[in-house]
């Protein structure tokens, strides 16, 4: 696909176009009658390229005919113009138009007559009539969706007429030779884009005949001996291949009766045999293969890697049935199917695979009456939820931002990036789109996710920046080197630049190479993260290594006269005139506690940040009438409707496990929200031990932590997952039962028992804690070993279904 790139002469900003908007470009063939041109347009070669330009402009709407508007595009990012691609004048017309503004007698058409002015007012009304559906207009850009050929008819149509009324057109020779060089390009682009298009023309016609096939798009199978799960993206008939397996020794001997000239005395039996074994080549039936997205867990599982999609044969399937198990988690799914349908337990295909399989069918049945109204309801109640977590989420950040805006006054003003980036973020959620007012369940449930998830990602920020802030203040003294400071490995010789460090290993290093000559437990030094000169990596390790973690012991302060390093930062670092050092971005330097300008104001506005975010998030589990009277009282109190009955509704109604995945961490972050913030320190200390192998450490933290707070739900949990890595399977019960007392929709406690059992080959208990994951959490990883267990029950010969 060919894109190119322009450059705002305003804003100096690249702005990229996928290659539709070339051609769109290339409108330059002007009809009208009053349009002044900057210029010697009697030219030859001014005519030529106006004739080009005519050319390419007809040539593309066939294109368009000939494709026909029914065949759908892969996802393409919208199409977006800006002035001189479009009429500025004409363009600014438009908005206008779309808001209802009449500006007709601003004298913007100063020049023209009355009779002028209606004849541009009706030709930008009919525009804005004929416009591509969701095109969004604003005063210096316009951007249309790209779906299928008519919207590029569409598109093409508006921009030409964009660029033609009126007599305010103006246009250079050199604009119309770069307008029309690009429409060259994007005939050839849409040329290239034909091939797909045909192939998919094709694809529905062999598609048309579902004789012989058993499953359908969207069903979700499990192989018969490889025992996985997945989702069916598409068949094919192989005739070929089912004739070669009836191909046997036997079908390919020579039984004609002219072979057995030298023998006249063939008895009836040989007869037979010659009869029964003759090949049917004209009848013989095709072999059905399908094209499946496999479920990642059960992938792991079974050992099988797959990379993309495979083919299985008809004959290795079973159509799964057990509604629990048919929620595949693949990430290519979301790319040809919308979602997944609640009401028929099947994925929802794309358009694509709609109009490539155009006689599949959901169900051989009619949905009866009792049907409908069941999808209904889910809906409707799919959507009201939505609603309540939008508004929930929306009243959240608006509290959040009153806080930033009483600390500091103006974070902009004040020239303070941290906190205007925040208040940035906050300002996006409080500026969502109001998509759930359309009464459209799949929209307002995208849209609440994705608002929900900007939340929980602010939240998780600021309280990790806090953390790490804590913990680096508490570790100042043990680190020799500040974020910046260009390093040299002792062992290895590389240089680099340090652009964060830990005061402890973040991962298990016992056993890495560079470490074993070291006296001491590495274990208790600090690592840093090293961004190295790729050209000194190569001479140390054979080839370029972009990223390092190093022990402290093995650093040392480069030479003066080696600190010219070449390396490449994430933005937001720059030079430090003079020093030879790189100066980090400051929320960097704040959470690493090194010294910025308007710290203690960062500082305050974080802990009110930090201690509104906890409060609210303890005010959305609202489990006992304990719970809500312990909150701590700070400068705002939590004034939210939102509950976290609302985000496992949401939960439920998830499309697609990625949704999931984002709606998991908003629970978990309610669920680890405390009034003590020492206790949500202790919290992320036991995790951080947990990940690098340090599980006896871990588990004596949350010890501590339950013996402070016996209610803290996360900490029996991870408590219980610390027993479990240690192999004491009867603790580790324990402590889920535990967790599962505080609340017993707790889908990480239930998924902990769950394995406690399956080690302790309970197999129906197992069974029964994944099943009641799965009504919490429908997309949840579990799925993969509910299926083992189920297998496993049905080799000992058990009833899965039944009670334990």
């Amino acid at each position: 696909m060919i894109r190119c790139c322009i450059q705002n002469k305003n804003s100096k900003t690249n702005i990229f176009l996928v290659p539709y908007s070339r051609f769109l470009t290339s409108t330059v063939a002007k009809k009208e009658k009053n349009a002044r041109v900057v210029g010697d347009h009697s030219s030859p070669s001014f005519k030529t390229q106006i004739s080009l330009a005519k050319t390419l402009y007809r040539q593309i709407l066939k294109w368009t005919v000939r494709t026909g508007s029914r065949v759908p595009f892969d996802p393409m990012p919208p199409l977006t113009l800006v002035p001189p691609r479009v009429d500025a004048t004409n363009l600014r017309l438009l908005s206008l138009e779309i808001q209802n503004i009449h500006v007709w007698n601003e004298g913007i058409y100063s020049s023209a007559s009355d009779d002028s002015d209606d004849d541009v007012r009706k030709e930008i009304r009919f525009i804005a009539k004929q416009m591509p559906i969701n095109t969004i207009v604003k005063e210096h850009q316009i951007t249309v969706p790209m779906h299928n050929a008519d919207d590029i008819r569409k598109a093409t149509r508006m921009i030409y007429k964009l660029n033609s009324i009126g007599p305010q057109s103006r246009l250079d020779l050199d604009c119309i030779k770069d307008r029309v060089n690009l429409g060259f390009e994007v005939f050839k682009s849409l040329n290239q884009l034909s091939e797909l298009l045909d192939g998919r023309k094709l694809s529905r016609e062999k598609h048309m005949d579902r004789l012989g096939v058993k499953f359908h798009v969207g069903q979700v199978v499990q192989h018969k001996t490889k025992r996985w799960r997945a989702v069916v993206a598409g068949w094919e008939k192989n005739e070929h291949e089912a004739q070669s397996e009836q191909n046997t020794s036997l079908t390919q001997k020579d039984y004609t009766f002219g072979a057995h000239t030298d023998n006249d005395d063939m008895n009836e039996m040989d007869i037979q045999m010659q009869v029964q074994t003759l090949p049917e080549s004209n009848n013989s039936p095709e072999v059905v293969e399908y094209i499946l997205h496999l479920d990642q867990g059960d992938a792991a599982f079974s050992r099988t890697r797959v990379l993309g999609s495979i083919k299985v044969k008809e004959h290795e399937l079973d159509l799964v049935v057990d509604n629990d198990l048919k929620r595949v988690r693949n990430s290519l799914v979301k790319h040809q199917f919308t979602g997944f349908d609640h009401i028929n337990m099947e994925f929802i295909p794309g358009k694509v695979l709609q109009y490539e399989y155009p006689v599949e069918t959901t169900c051989d049945i009619q949905q009866d009456s009792h049907d409908v109204c069941k999808e209904t309801k889910y809906d409707l109640d799919k959507h009201e939820n939505a609603k309540v977590v939008l508004d929930g989420v929306k009243t959240i950040a608006s509290q959040l931002h009153r806080i930033i805006l009483d600390t500091s006054s103006c974070a902009e003003a004040r020239n303070i990036p941290i906190l205007y980036e925040l208040e940035r973020k906050i300002q996006e959620i409080v500026d969502q789109e109001q998509g759930y007012e359309s009464s459209d369940a799949m929209s307002s449930h995208k849209l609440a996710i994705k608002c929900l998830n900007r939340f929980i990602g602010l939240a998780s920020e600021v309280n990790s920046v806090m953390w790490q802030r804590n913990r680096a203040k508490e570790n100042k003294d043990r680190v020799h080197f500040p974020l910046g400071s260009v390093v040299r490995h002792k062992k290895y010789g590389f240089r680099g630049v340090v652009i964060s460090w830990d005061p402890y290993p973040q991962t298990d290093v016992s056993n890495w190479d560079g470490l074993q000559d070291l006296s001491g437990d590495v274990h208790n030094m600090p690592f840093y993260h090293i961004i190295p000169d790729l050209s000194d990596t190569v001479k140390a390790f054979g080839q370029e290594r972009p990223f390092r973690y190093v022990c402290q012991e093995n650093l040392e302060w480069c030479p003066e006269n080696h600190l010219d390093v070449e390396v490449i930062l994430d933005e937001g670092w720059s030079a430090s005139d003079g020093r030879n050092e790189f100066v980090a971005p400051d929320v960097l330097r704040f959470s690493h506690f090194e010294k910025i300008q308007e710290e203690d104001i960062i500082d305050a506005c974080f802990n009110d940040l930090q201690i509104e975010i906890n409060q609210l998030l303890i005010s959305m589990r609202k489990s006992s009438s304990d719970e809500e009277s312990s909150y701590k009282e700070g400068k705002y109190s939590p004034n939210t409707s939102l509950c976290v009955e609302s985000l496992f509704n949401l939960l439920r109604h998830s499309e697609c496990f990625e949704d999931a995945l984002s709606v998991e961490e908003a629970i978990k972050e309610v669920w680890k929200a405390h009034s003590e913030v020492n206790i949500r320190w202790d919290l992320y200390d036991g995790l951080s031990h947990l990940l690098r192998g340090d599980r006896r450490t871990a588990l004596n933290i949350y010890d501590k932590i339950i013996e402070l707070d016996p209610g803290c739900t996360e900490a029996w949990n991870k408590k219980a997952t610390c027993h479990y890595m240690l192999g004491d399977m009867a603790n580790s019960e324990e402590a889920a039962k535990s967790a599962l007392k505080a609340d017993d929709r707790n889908f990480q406690a239930l998924a902990g028992l769950g394995l406690v059992y399956n080690e302790t080959k309970e197999y129906e208990k197992a069974t029964h804690c994944f099943r009641k994951c799965l009504k919490t959490n429908p997309w949840s990883s579990v799925s993969s070993r509910l299926v083992s267990c189920l297998d496993t029950l049905k080799r000992l010969g058990k009833n899965p279904n039944e009670k334990f």
